[in-house]
């Protein structure tokens, strides 16, 4: 039982990590358009990344910039179908987890984070969980 719940953390974890673009973007659409604006549009998003990451201080700063790296470059591989896909899992209050190239790019990014930022990030999730259930 363990394991699975496990599994749907980490399969959530990485889904909102694919979902890094479309979702700052609706909390921080000025900073995400200037980051359009740059020269260097992948470089802008990943700083952006940064910045907003380290403001909850539970990564290091190389852990930050690993996981901002692999999540822009995962967003950026993401089609916009793709994309529309996870948007209507979510609308439909389903898991974007069980599409096909969530899974595999959920893969992409455990081996792109490798284990022990992975291994952080899953109890960095669980702990949010069970946070946010306590708050109910």
């Amino acid at each position: 039982m363990k394991n699975l719940k496990s599994g749907i953390i980490l399969s959530t974890l990485f889904s909102v990590a694919a979902l890094f673009g479309t979702a700052t973007q609706a909390a921080e659409s000025n900073v995400i358009q200037e980051a359009y604006k740059s020269t260097n549009v992948k470089a802008a998003l990943i700083n952006v990344c940064k910045t907003e990451t380290a403001k909850g201080g539970k990564l290091t700063a190389a852990e930050v910039s690993k996981y901002c790296t692999c999540a822009v470059e995962s967003d950026g591989k993401l089609t916009n179908a793709q994309k529309w896909e996870i948007q209507s899992a979510i609308n439909q209050k389903k898991s974007p987890a069980t599409l096909t190239f969530v899974q595999q790019q959920n893969k992409a990014l455990q081996a792109c984070f490798g284990p022990q930022l992975t291994s952080k990030l899953q109890t960095l999730t669980e702990a949010a969980i069970k946070a946010a259930q306590a708050k109910k």
